[in-house]
């Protein structure tokens, strides 16, 4: 009878975590509802009266609950209670997932990798979802990469960046594990994750995958004996960090490929005889011409809305069609007036009426390569005008500032909780920043907000509570665990992913997964001696 109930509570907790990792890319709520039932089902069944939770210090959960008590102890210095209760309710994930773990049954080996099996099965089948969107564009209502997926696009490019790892460890110790299938659909499938990483266009994403993969590569260099092997993964390591630069370097080069104006010599007058507006003290370029250069809104507007049933004073996912058209026109080099207009071909009208700004764009679903040149003219423009509004990575800039001002006033223990908001914007007028005050937030940088809101001794010691387990419960050779700490540190340099609902319990399941369920081959060595 006693084993019986302790095959259902494994079970049941079997169960409860394939369904758990099947969600994850596609719904924050039901996240929320499977990780709750998680703690229920242990506390319901009284899951630590099965064998393998005895063995088990539950000391070592105090390390995670330290981390939700300095968020505790910050609301005794905040200034808005209400906003410190909305900040403890985010990140109630380091309390209930440790519970609901460290009271669970060990898994069988089988069932764990059957486990990760499903999360990768999972984010495979979105990825699918994602690139048929990108195929049938014309008939889905998607402004940008950003909405192509159902949850975060930055948090499900974490999911694709562990999905990767767990089929790179697959691969290594695939003899180990005696798969049924063959070895050739994990290379498939590795393959297939990595160009639909670049083809979700999350930079972050992109550089968590390629700076976990540079250091994996090292510290795996550094134990081969075999010389071709070394030379061979050195080349590749190389490749990791020389064709990123150069492709980067191209894109810069092609964006700063300026061509020249005399304001003396310029032409005044369109073909139709209207005169042409010239802004030469505005510096804003597209593939090198300067965008406010003949420039006649008359001609503008009178021949777009003959092409166009998006007339020329309408708004396109929040942004004028008119900055759309004359940013467009200037990527091809041509004037802003009715010829340049005439000139558009169907595919052009249709892409502008999706918002695009350069013809270089065609593919924009297909290449990094529109991505890159965003970014880079994002920066341009906020270097040049200081206004960071609308510009993702300007933005995080003016974060960081703001957030460095604060620690440097705030240094040893932070503001504590919930007081983010006021101190920020205290700041930022400080700052005489352009930010719009809707666009004015912290740090999207996990280390920064933590001294913030901690100051120093807080984040060293968040720091200490995530990874001395680690150690202590001997997971220095963990392949899966060690590669998806160092994707999130890489992460969290440009998100504050553990402060957020997807990002923490991401994070949280798969931490105390790996933490108290890795089996003996997970925690072994992947180079042969």
């Amino acid at each position: 009878m006693t084993e019986k109930i302790h095959k259902r509570r494994e079970d049941l907790f079997f169960f409860l975590l394939l369904l758990t990792a099947a969600v994850f890319p596609y719904s924050e709520a039901l996240v929320s509802i499977t990780i709750g039932l998680l703690l229920f089902q242990a506390l319901a069944f009284r899951s630590w009266n099965h064998p393998t939770v005895k063995k088990r210090s539950l000391k070592i959960v105090l390390f995670p609950f330290s981390i939700f008590g300095i968020y505790i102890v910050g609301t005794l210095f905040t200034n808005d209670f209400s906003f410190a209760l909305y900040e403890l309710k985010k990140v109630i994930f380091w309390l209930v997932v440790p519970l609901a773990v460290i009271l669970s049954p060990q898994l069988p080996d089988k069932k764990l990798y059957r486990v990760l099996g499903i999360f990768v099965l999972s984010v495979t089948i979105a990825s699918f979802i994602i690139t048929g969107k990108i195929i049938l564009n014309d008939h889905f209502q998607f402004n940008g990469f950003r909405s192509l997926s159902i949850i975060s696009h930055i948090r499900f490019s974490f999911q694709v960046v562990l999905s990767l790892i767990i089929v790179a460890w697959f691969i290594l110790k695939f003899k180990q594990l005696k798969f049924s299938f063959n070895p050739i659909f994990l290379f498939a499938l590795f393959i297939w994750l990595v160009v639909f990483l670049f083809l979700l266009k999350s930079l972050l994403g992109i550089i968590s995958f390629l700076g976990t993969a540079g250091i994996a590569l090292i510290f795996y260099i550094l134990k081969l004996k075999s010389r071709q092997m070394k030379y061979f993964l050195i080349a590749a390591l190389l490749s990791i960090v020389l064709v990123p630069v150069l492709y980067t370097a191209r894109v810069y080069t092609d964006y700063f490929d300026f061509k020249d104006y005399d304001p003396k010599s310029v032409e005044t007058k369109t073909h139709a005889g209207n005169r042409y507006r010239h802004n030469f003290s505005e510096h804003a370029r597209e593939n090198g011409y300067l965008v406010y250069v003949y420039i006649c809104q008359e001609e503008l507007r009178q021949e777009w809305n003959k092409h166009s049933e998006i007339k020329y004073g309408d708004n396109l996912n929040g942004y004028p069609l008119s900055s759309t058209l004359i940013r467009y026109l200037t990527s091809l080099g041509y004037r802003k007036d009715s010829v340049g207009v005439s000139r558009l071909t169907p595919k052009d009208i249709k892409l502008i009426e999706q918002g695009v700004t350069n013809h270089k764009f065609d593919n924009r679903f297909f290449s990094i390569y529109p991505r890159i040149y965003e970014t880079i003219w994002e920066l341009d423009n906020y270097f040049r005008t200081g206004n960071p509004n609308n510009k993702s990575l300007a933005q995080r800039i003016e974060y960081i500032k703001a957030s460095l001002f604060i620690i440097k006033e705030n240094p040893w223990f932070g503001i504590g909780t919930g007081n983010w908001v006021n101190e920020y914007n205290k700041v930022y007028d400080q700052m005489d920043s352009k930010l719009d005050d809707e666009k004015r937030g912290p740090s999207h940088n996990q280390y920064l907000n933590y001294m913030v809101k901690f100051g120093i001794i807080g984040f060293l010691w968040i720091l200490f509570a995530i990874l001395y387990p680690v150690f202590l419960l001997g997971h220095r050779r963990n392949f899966i665990f060690v590669c998806f700490l160092i994707a999130i540190a890489f992460a969290n340099l440009g998100d504050a992913n553990l402060e957020t609902h997807m990002g923490l319990s991401f994070f949280s399941f798969f931490y105390f997964l790996f933490l108290w369920n890795s089996t003996t081959e997970m925690k072994s060595s992947i180079v042969k001696r």
